[in-house]
């Protein structure tokens, strides 16, 4: 039998306060468990030669990684609980065009991101470090493959397909591309924590909101992460897969960490560009730009079936 409308409502609310007790949950968990990576990683970088970097490594980058951590190992119970039916219409299906899609939207991605970096790099905005740490690029490489399988995995596949149970497929873009904004706008301030303690990382999260409060960044970088989500959300939809979003959200991720690596700000950019090149209206630009080269060359012919508006 059909659900009437008020029942229908009232299981989309349901389902959307599942979805939002699981980010909550995820927040805490990575709270909880930041101080053990942490005491982890320094105890590991002097006995690993290849972790040697993580003595280095700030309590905050701990916290970002323990976050994303709590969020893969939530995500299953939190899809079981959700209801093993609702996962049988994510919207996702096999790609043939997989390897294309994951290589090609990374190659999209690095370049265009390196082409932004190399025009700021010739005006004198940014500078070339003399000791370049190209060895650095193999982590960065890695960590963006991880981050991108991740949260591809949990955002577009997971959050979004469940959502467009319920909402219409451009409305389920929108909302899951404001969950991901705020998500990764959340930030604690970079100023090093002396003495982790096992509650450092509740300590940190009154300061997640911190940068709301400033107007300036909130335009240039959660705008930003918004047209980033959108872009990633509408070629899910499109070609029913993850593959081409993770080849692009691995591309930025690595175009961006590479160019943080390998160069020196020496000059205000705003409202152009923030503190890297994924804040403020020039990234937006690039933002758009690229979603014009992925449609043109890898969506322009897609059929764009969507079998979760389907299966509603």
């Amino acid at each position: 039998m059909p659900r009437s409308p008020t029942r229908g409502n009232s299981y989309a609310l349901i389902q959307g306060l599942k979805v939002i007790l699981y980010l909550v949950a995820t927040v805490l968990l990575g709270a909880a468990i930041s101080p053990l990576l942490f005491w982890a990683g320094h105890y590991w970088s002097s006995r690993i030669h290849a972790l040697q970097f993580l003595a280095e490594t700030d309590f905050q980058r701990f916290f970002d990684r323990s976050i994303l951590i709590a969020a893969f190992a939530l995500l299953g119970p939190a899809l079981y609980w959700i209801g093993p039916g609702r996962l049988r219409h994510l919207g996702l299906q096999p790609n043939p065009r997989r390897l294309h899609h994951v290589a090609g939207g990374g190659l999209v991605a690095i370049s265009f991101v390196f082409l932004a970096g190399f025009g700021l790099v010739l005006s004198g905005a940014f500078e070339l470090k003399h000791a370049i740490p190209w060895s650095s690029l193999t982590r960065v490489f890695l960590s963006a493959i991880v981050v991108a399988l991740i949260e591809e995995a949990l955002f577009r596949g997971a959050l979004l397909g469940l959502v467009r149970q319920s909402l219409a497929s451009i409305p389920a873009v929108i909302v899951v591309s404001l969950i991901f904004a705020v998500v990764h706008f959340l930030k604690p301030p970079a100023s090093q924590i002396s003495g982790v303690s096992w509650h450092s990382g509740f300590d940190l999260l009154p300061q997640l909101f911190r940068q709301f409060s400033e107007p300036a960044l909130v335009l240039g970088g959660a705008v930003s992460l918004f047209v980033l989500g959108l872009l990633l959300a509408a070629v899910t939809v499109k070609t029913s897969s993850l593959w081409l979003g993770i080849g692009l959200h691995a591309g930025f991720v690595f175009g961006k960490m590479s160019f943080n690596k390998l160069t020196l700000r020496r000059a205000d950019l705003s409202p152009w560009f923030g503190q890297d090149l994924t804040a403020g209206i020039g990234s937006v630009l690039i933002l758009l730009f690229v979603w014009l080269v992925v449609w043109l060359i890898f969506l322009r012919d897609q059929s764009g079936s969507t079998p979760v508006d389907n299966a509603r």
